[in-house]
């Protein structure tokens, strides 16, 4: 007589796929074909709430279509609500990682995939409604940006952030100066919350901005801190996941542009004092 055929694998990330172990005795495989999990995430933006891809510390709903279910992980990264249940809250862990979630009940098993992803790059843009920073007669510029973190397709609603100091580097007119002259730029040294994010390409907003401003005499040059970023999730250990480039110009006439992330403003030497009641 033919053996039975054993079931087959479970395929990550593929919900609905058969997965009924053969019973006592080693009787026939039967098919669950409508064993799957769904679900949900806690945040309404990014607005495709049955995303797989998840923010480090971003929480979703499972839910197991044949009702009470077993629920187990693995790796064992995150947290989950519970083991047993028809719905269960997952939670992320704070770092990259693959993670498998298998619910077992009526007799099936069926599991779901979740790619957990890290903060990989933030971009700013220059605050609507808000004044550069000049005083006439200074090569002097600077404005004030909202800040969000990147990819866009996930929520970084449970991290916060911190800037190193770093020196800045000269050059032209100010390359000795900076050689001989420690001048870092201050950041902010406690820890600063991210948000959700506000559109699905916005990318997820910090709750708070920053204040970017330079002011020297007029000549050629200009300097650039390349500063290093670093995230965590809650309490957790910080981890640095990008270096942004807060860079000046300045021209022998005056003109003061700063840049950063994406974000820029310039001022003319004879622009009239302009300072947004933010700085």
């Amino acid at each position: 007589m033919p053996k039975n055929t054993p079931s087959a694998p479970s395929v990550p990330g593929a919900p609905g796929v058969p997965g009924n172990p053969a019973g006592p005795g080693g009787s026939a495989v039967t098919p669950c074909p409508n064993c799957n999990i769904t679900s949900q995430t806690a945040v309404s933006v990014p607005s495709n709430r049955a995303r797989t891809d998840l923010g480090v510390g971003e929480s979703v709903d499972v839910t197991f279509s044949l009702g009470a279910a077993t629920w187990t992980f693995s790796p064992n990264e995150g947290m989950l609500s519970s083991t047993s249940g028809s719905t269960v809250t997952y939670t992320a862990p704070d770092r990259a990682s693959t993670v498998i979630i298998t619910a077992t009940g009526g007799g099936c098993s069926c599991s779901i995939t979740f790619h957990i992803i890290e903060p990989s790059g933030i971009r700013m843009v220059r605050q609507p409604g808000t004044q550069r920073k000049h005083t006439f007669h200074r090569a002097s510029t600077g404005f004030i940006a909202d800040i969000y973190f990147l990819p866009e397709t996930v929520s970084f609603e449970h991290c916060s952030y911190v800037e190193s100091d770093v020196d800045a580097v000269g050059t032209g007119c100010f390359q000795q100066y900076f050689a001989n002259n420690s001048v870092g730029h201050h950041p902010n040294p406690n820890p600063i919350s991210v948000g959700p994010p506000t559109s699905d390409t916005s990318g997820s907003k910090v709750n708070g901005f920053d204040r970017i401003s330079c002011d020297a005499d007029k000549c050629d040059g200009g300097w650039t801190w390349s500063i290093p970023w670093s995230f965590q999730v809650g309490g957790g250990l910080s981890k640095e996941f990008t270096t942004v480039d807060q860079v000046i110009a300045i021209t022998a006439a005056g003109r003061a542009t700063i840049s950063k992330a994406g974000a820029s403003a310039s001022s003319e030497f004879n622009d009239p004092t302009e300072v947004d009641p933010l700085f």
